[in-house]
This record gives structure tokens, sequence and C-alpha cells, in this order.
């Protein structure tokens, strides 16, 4: 999270995010830039590459948290965009960044680790959602570039 602080486009907002209409907890909340000062929100599950829930149950997941959202819209922009401010005061965010969260909510799966297994797993998700979007960081040392 904090390799992705002082960005304008892309804005971890919160994490573990639980709320009254359900007890799963979202791992990631994001705001991502459209225009000028609009967001929109991005639900962000990160997993494991051996997780067994990347055999299809990461999709339900993270379906049933954007439709949580985008349910709740109004709920969750009031409360994100307090949040925002507050954190501007805190001094965790630019000042001068000015935010309003427009609808529309994505969802995104990030896969660390276990690249082999991790393979397989985007390809049984893509098979039985090929709209889900995944994000595969692999955990590489590159000797090159140690100094």
């Amino acid at each position: 999270m904090t390799d992705n602080i002082g960005r304008d486009d892309f804005i971890i907002i919160d994490r573990q995010i639980l709320d009254k209409t359900d007890r799963t907890k979202m791992d990631l909340l994001a705001l991502v830039k459209q225009t000028d000062s609009n967001y929109q929100f991005c639900v962000i599950e990160v997993k494991l590459g051996n997780n067994p829930e990347l055999k299809g149950h990461v999709i339900t997941q993270l379906k049933g948290y954007t439709a949580r959202i985008e349910q709740n819209f109004k709920a969750y922009k009031k409360c994100y965009e307090l949040n925002f401010k507050q954190k501007q005061e805190l001094g965790l965010f630019d000042r001068d960044l000015n935010v309003s969260i427009i609808p529309g909510v994505e969802g995104i799966v990030v896969i660390l680790g276990y690249s082999g297994l991790a393979k397989k797993s985007i390809a049984t998700l893509k098979d039985k959602d090929p709209s889900v979007k995944i994000l595969h960081l692999k955990n590489v040392i590159d000797l090159s570039k140690a100094r």
C-alpha cells in the first residue's frame, strides 16, 4: 500500500472494509480517477496464488462487494469523501487534491506469488468469467538490479 501513495490516479482509501450489510471484509478499497476530480470506487481482492478461493469463489466475493457498494452508493460516497478529507487534514493525502466520488464500481483480483499455481488459477478464473479483471504480481528476485 505504501508504495502507492503520492498518486492522484489511484488512491487506496481503506483496507479490511466491513459494513453492516455483510459479514465479509473487502481487502482494499481504492479510488480510481476518471476525469478532473471525479473518482470511482475500485474493490481489490488480494489472494496468494495457492488460495483455494481462486477456483472461483473470489469471483462471487468480488461481485458481491461491488454490488454492495453500488446498492449503498450514497452512504459509501458520503463516508469516503469525508474519510478522504480527514486524511488530507492529517497530511496523509495531498491537501490540494479534490475528490468527488461518482457512480461506478470496478473490481480487481490481485494474485501474489506461487506463480505456477497462480497461472492455473488465473486460467480457471478467466474460463469461469472472462470479464473478471486480474493482476498477477510476481515475487521475482532480479539480481541484475542489486546494487
